[in-house]
């Protein structure tokens, strides 16, 4: 696999000094704070058959980007944490993190097995003491199987005519492989390699249980003496992925629906919280590609839940889903830049946290509520187009995608609390 090489990363990183701001590198700022999101592809073993699996130079950006975030959540950590552990001794001493066991699989059967990761920094940020996961019960998925047990009698029926069609095209393809084995030796016409079938993916019409649980860890912000802290849980989701079909991506935004109502129920009970904010960070792999339509539509369901709340009960602003004052379009967060998949949103019952309305005074003070992401991609275009980029679309894109990720980190700033914080109140 191609990646860049030692002189293309200093180029790389020489531009990145010179256009930090131009990127999205957020600054670092002592009276504020910086939360992000980031999907780091395959995050993982730190070395594979003793080689370390990154560049030195993809090692250097993401320790250049966390050393901004006081708080980094990360998706797609794998069974084997050794990066992370290596992210975090690199950044030194002030860092510390906390992590999901396995989701998304099993231990005995396997799966696409993943940990949720916070990194965060400990003299701006302490763990507060809660660490759980977000799961329906068991009661919740029987009534619903119950409810629905036509739906899903469909859905299962289906179920058996993929397997019984996978049968089918697996015996044709050991045949095929058969004969393939016997003329592969033929330089002449030689055919390429048949492909073993897989089973698709299995989709059911109703939400049951998360494809990987959310994580959640309560925080608060560490400040002088006197000064109110920012007190809030954390959750850390990467929601499910995969399918072109109406039927999958309908399936997607049921558990993104399902989430978001979690969060507002549990939200409406305020004096039972363990703290009394959330703010959501994840990979929710929203689909709003060629589109806008698809966005606009969980907009106007955002704005739905925050009409229905009393004025007391918490609020949701999901920035992402508004076009930043500074640009012309929402922030595309994967690398090829025709998706949205990552968000935070903020759940707030404390009204220091900035409400929807206020996304469209972004950035205009230095260290108010402000949003963005860091956009390597246009870094890497913008530096490497004259070589290793001009290449087929697929090619320019596994240069870095696996050494870096396919997904780009989002991020927002809030004030550090001060004296009094707690009596503002966003209008």
């Amino acid at each position: 696999m191609a990646v860049f090489t030692d002189t293309q990363w200093k180029k790389i990183h020489k531009q990145l000094d010179a256009n930090e701001k131009h990127y999205g590198l957020p600054e670092a700022r002592e009276k504020s704070l910086v939360f992000s999101s980031f999907n780091i592809r395959k995050f993982g073993a730190y070395k594979v058959r003793n080689k370390v699996k990154r560049t030195s130079g993809a090692w250097r950006l993401l320790i250049r980007y966390a050393e901004r975030c006081d708080l980094l959540a990360i998706q797609e950590v794998g069974d084997d944490i050794t990066s992370v552990k290596h992210l975090v001794n690199e950044l030194g001493d002030d860092y510390a993190f906390t992590a999901s066991d396995i989701s998304g699989g099993s231990p005995g059967r396997g799966g696409n097995i993943e940990r949720l990761v916070y990194v965060y920094n400990k003299r701006r940020l302490e763990p507060t003491g809660l660490g759980s996961d977000l799961a329906y019960e068991r009661s919740d998925i029987l009534r619903t199987l119950y409810e629905n047990q036509e739906l899903f009698a469909k859905d299962f029926k289906q179920r058996d005519a993929q397997l019984l069609k996978l049968q089918a095209d697996t015996l044709a393809w050991e045949e095929e492989l058969a004969v393939w084995k016997q003329t592969k030796l033929n330089a002449k016409g030689k055919k390429k390699k048949p492909k073993k079938p897989s089973a698709p993916s299995f989709s059911i019409s109703e939400f049951l249980q998360f494809i990987r649980t959310p994580h959640l860890v309560s925080f608060q912000t560490i400040s002088e003496k006197g000064v109110k802290p920012y007190r809030f849980i954390a959750v850390n989701a990467h929601l499910l992925y995969g399918g072109d079909t109406k039927i999958w991506k309908g399936e997607r935004l049921r558990e993104f629906k399902a989430l978001m109502d979690w969060l507002i129920a549990r939200a409406h009970k305020m004096e039972r919280m363990f703290e009394p904010n959330f703010i959501l960070f994840g990979d929710l792999n929203l689909d709003f590609e060629k589109t806008n339509i698809k966005r606009e539509e969980i907009s106007t369901y955002i704005k739905s839940l925050n009409s229905n709340n009393l004025n007391n009960a918490a609020k949701i602003n999901m920035p992402f889903l508004d076009v930043h004052p500074d640009m012309e379009d929402v922030f595309r967060t994967n690398a090829r830049r025709n998706q949205t998949f990552d968000q935070i949103a903020i759940i707030a019952s404390d009204r220091e946290y900035p409400p929807p309305h206020q996304n469209d005074n972004a950035g205009k003070e230095a260290d108010r509520f402000d949003y963005g992401m860091f956009d390597f991609t246009q870094l890497f275009f913008d530096v490497a187009p004259e070589s290793t980029l001009q290449k087929t679309k697929r090619y320019r894109y596994s240069v870095f995608e696996y050494d870096v990720s396919d997904h780009m980190p989002i991020w927002i700033r809030v004030q550090r609390p001060v004296v009094d914080q707690h009596k503002f109140i966003w209008r």
